[in-house]
Formats: C-alpha cells, sequence, structure tokens
C-alpha cells in the first residue's frame, strides 16, 4: 500500500471536508467577483481530488495485474505438480518392476548356485572334478563356470544401480513437488495481501468520489476532457464503415478501431476475461484488434513489444498506450487504445468498467506501440 499517496488524499479530503459546507452553482453574474473567486478555488480543489482518486485508481490497475500474474503462476504450478504426481506413479512402477527383475534374477542365481554347489549335479564341483576327461576339459569347465558366477553379478549390480537410480529420480521429483505447493502457498499468501490492500485502496476511492458530490455540476479538466472526447467519438461514428477485413494485416482506418472499441464502454472488468461480455486490459485490447484480423499476445507486457515505437506527442487513434509501476519505468501491467483528444479507452481494474480516461492524469505512461497498418482519420 502506498503510504504517501494515502496521506496526501487524506490532506485533501480533509481540506474539501473543512472547505466545502454547500453545493455550489455556477455564479448568476459576472460581477460577483467573491462567487467567481470561490467557484475557481473549488474547482482547483476539485481538481486536485479528482487527480488523487485517478492516482489511487492506477494503483488499483497495478494490484489488479499482480493478483492476476499470482493467480496465473498458481495454475502454471498446479499443472506442473500434476505432471510430476504422473512422473512419480511411473517412476514408482519402474522401481516395482527392477525390484522384480531383481528379486527374479537372484531366485535364479541362487538356484544355480545351490544346483552347482550342493547337489552335485548338473555342472558341480564333483561333476566337474570327476567328470572331466582330462586337465584341459577341467580347466574349461571352471572357466565356464566363472563366467557364469561373473555375469549373474554383472547383472544382478545392473539391476541394483538402476533401482537406485530410479529411487534417486523419485526422490528428486518429490522434493519438487513439496517446493511447488510451498511456493503456491506462499503465492496464495501474497493474493491475500494484495487483495486487502486493493479493498483499502477501493475504500479511499470511494471516500473520494463521495466528496466531489459536494461540488455540484463543477466539473475537472480531465472530464471536461473526457467529455469532448466522446463527442468527437459519436461525431465520427456515422463515417466509418465497420466491415472486418477478409485477410490479415490490411489497411485500417484508425476512426474505425476507436469506434468499434467504444461499442464495448461499459463493459465490467474481469480477471483474465476475454470478451465480448467482460474484459481485462489486455484481453480488451486483443479483442479489439483480432476484429481486424490483427492478432496480438494476450498480456499487456507482450503487447508492448509488438508492432513499432511510438514517441508519446506523435500518438494518433488506434495507437497502443501502456503504463508501468515506479513512474512507468518498471513492470508493464496496464494497457488501453489511444482514441485522441489526449484520452484513450481501456478495461481499467476491478469493480469498474470499460471506459474513457485522460491520457495526462497518468503519472506512470510508459511507451506507446503502433500495431498493423491502419490510416488516420479515413
Amino acid at each position: 500500500m502506498n503510504k504517501r499517496l494515502i496521506v496526501l488524499v487524506t490532506a485533501v479530503l480533509l481540506l474539501v471536508s473543512m472547505n466545502t459546507t454547500v453545493v455550489l452553482s455556477q455564479p448568476s453574474s459576472d460581477k460577483d467577483k467573491t462567487n467567481q473567486k470561490q467557484l475557481q478555488q473549488h474547482r482547483i480543489e476539485y481538481n486536485n481530488v479528482y487527480k488523487k482518486a485517478e492516482q489511487f485508481e492506477q494503483a488499483v490497475e497495478y494490484l489488479d495485474n499482480e493478483i492476476e500474474t499470482k493467480m496465473q503462476e498458481i495454475e502454471i504450478n498446479n499443472k506442473k505438480i500434476e505432471d510430476i504426481k504422473n512422473k512419480i506413479e511411473l517412476v514408482e512402477k519402474d522401481i516395482q518392476k527392477a525390484e522384480d527383475d531383481i528379486a527374479a534374477e537372484k531366485k535364479l542365481y541362487n538356484k544355480r548356485m545351490r544346483v552347482m554347489y550342493m547337489h552335485g549335479t548338473g555342472g558341480g564341483y564333483i561333476d566337474i572334478i570327476f567328470g572331466s576327461k582330462d586337465l584341459n576339459d577341467l580347466f574349461s569347465r571352471i572357466q565356464t563356470i566363472k563366467k557364469i558366477t561373473e555375469l549373474d553379478k554383472k547383472i544382478v549390480k545392473e539391476l541394483k544401480d538402476n533401482q537406485d537410480g530410479i529411487k534417486a529420480k523419485k526422490e528428486e521429483l518429490t522434493k519438487k513437488k513439496n517446493e511447488l505447493v510451498a511456493l503456491n502457498s506462499e503465492q496464495q499468501e501474497k493474493i491475500e495481501k494484495l487483495k486487502n490492500d486493493k479493498e483499502e485502496q477501493s475504500k479511499l476511492i470511494e471516500e473520494t468520489k463521495k466528496q466531489t458530490i459536494l461540488y455540484g455540476n463543477i466539473l475537472s479538466d480531465d472530464e471536461k476532457q473526457i467529455n469532448e472526447t466522446k463527442k468527437i467519438i459519436e461525431e465520427i461514428r456515422e463515417k466509418v464503415s465497420m466491415d472486418k477485413p477478409s485477410r490479415g494485416l490490411l489497411a485500417i482506418s484508425s476512426n474505425a478501431i476507436v469506434t468499434y472499441a467504444s461499442d464495448y464502454l461499459g463493459t465490467p472488468y474481469v480477471w483474465a476475461a476475454n470478451g465480448p461480455d467482460s474484459f481485462d486490459c489486455s484481453g480488451f485490447v486483443k479483442y479489439v484488434y483480432a476484429h481486424f484480423g490483427i492478432e496480438l499476445p494476450r498480456c499487456s507486457s507482450a503487447q508492448a513489444a509488438v508492432g513499432t515505437y511510438v514517441e508519446k506527442e506523435n500518438l494518433q487513434p488506434g495507437d497502443l498506450v501502456f503504463f508501468a509501476n515506479d513512474g512507468g519505468e518498471g513492470t508493464i501491467h496496464h494497457v488501453g487504445i489511444y482514441v485522441g483528444n489526449g484520452c484513450y479507452i481501456h478495461a481499467p481494474r476491478t469493480g469498474d468498467v470499460v471506459k474513457i480516461s485522460s491520457l495526462d492524469v497518468r503519472t506512470d505512461y510508459a511507451t506507446a506501440r503502433r500495431v498493423g497498418k491502419y490510416i488516420k482519420n479515413n
């Protein structure tokens, strides 16, 4: 939890509570300089409150990404655990077979030794000594028995070594399984902590939003920008053909991308959702571009590696904009589609819906990419 952000937003909220006691409305006369000055002051305060709320929403976006990443890691580890369990079962069967082979070989070996050394038949010592035709025959028989004995010992040793190797492999697999189970337990603890942090931040966001009601019809600069952008999108909607390209990466109208994406305004955010009834941030971007025949990777960090880099000042509608922790210098955790007029459309966070936001308010902007071939303002 970012304690500095909590302190800052709490201070702003206290300031709002102390300074605002009535609902404000636009002064009825330009001559009322006092009211104008008061209105301007409250507009500044409201802008500050709005920006703080946006900062907390960015923090929740980051936590959403962290939670989803941990859940994916747990899912991967669970698959690994199942794979290891299956391997352990196979190794256990191999061990049992090796033990059976060793037992059978030992039984055969002991039987031959009993015949050879005790019964005096089938190649026992008495037959060897008195049954030999001459010394050469005696020597030959002794060498044959020696080779058989050495071969038996070699087979038994190889089987035993094989058994020891299989047992060692089983111990290694069991150790790995225990490590993965422990890792999952640790990850689950992290997820619970992240959820608790997110709930705490969400409460502050809601409290901040409640304070904005005190300002009546006053809009922040960012809200004005967003409303203007929505009007622009509606104006160009009638001009855009939404036909899906018949194949590959064709020239696509940037306005078509924007207006198609705006069709999903209000769609709820859900972890790992791919649409069309719900999305997470990267799932939303992937879904929109897939409509135009452009296949993107699933996660935002991978999407940030496709296409070509675009300077922030050169952004055009349809470009992908990415955000990262540590002021944009860390790991990519969020993505949206630039729609023009300094705004972008995105699936922001848990508890929110696909919406248009101001790019200017983001303190964690990282980079932008242009994918496919599309025509600006066509």
